[in-house]
């Protein structure tokens, strides 16, 4: 965000803070690019990441009497965002967690719990395939995965942990094809 612009963002929030309703444009106008694009690249679903922006833009509307003009604007609105973002993620995990069958689908809560025993040979070796690949990575890389799917991000910025997810995935995808040929 350019100095113009927080400047300008913090005059009409000290401005909508006092209850001045004109303020209410140009608040939108510089927040909403800065809140949409925060949130798209923390929420990578992009429908969420839509939903945790226009959260936060009204909420940062309805807590706008509370704003205190002595601080920075985009940060406190960027705060909200951030909220908005771990609820989306939240949302997402939990959606992914529960498992809905389609229609014409199975049920998986009532497919048998004991499965054949070419079923259980078959998720043995894949298991251990798997154990293999990602005991051939560096440490670093195993537990960056590792906390990627618990859904730990650690301390690190948001981009930082991605690129290091996206780079340990390549590595990752890299030695399961030198062992087992397949992608």
């Amino acid at each position: 965000m350019e100095a113009a612009d927080r400047r300008a963002l913090n005059a009409a929030m000290a401005r909508l803070a006092e209850g001045d309703r004109s303020a209410f444009s140009p608040v939108f106008e510089i927040l909403w690019p800065l809140l949409h694009s925060f949130a798209r690249g923390l929420v990578r679903d992009a429908a969420e990441a839509e939903d945790a922006a226009q959260h936060a833009l009204l909420k940062v509307f309805e807590h706008a009497p509370r704003f205190d003009p002595e601080r920075d604007a985009a940060a406190w609105a960027v705060a909200i965002a951030a909220n908005e973002c771990r609820a989306a993620q939240r949302r997402l995990r939990r959606r992914r967690e529960r498992t809905v069958p389609l229609p014409g689908e199975a049920d998986p809560a009532a497919l048998d719990p004991h499965p054949d025993p070419e079923s259980e040979a078959i998720e043995r070796d894949l298991l251990a395939a798997a154990a293999e690949a990602l005991g051939a990575l560096r440490p670093e890389d195993a537990e960056t995965l590792k906390a990627a799917w618990r859904g730990d991000r650690s301390a690190l910025a948001p981009a930082t942990f991605r690129k290091r997810v996206q780079r340990a995935t390549e590595r990752l995808r890299a030695a399961w094809r030198s062992r087992h040929g397949t992608p």
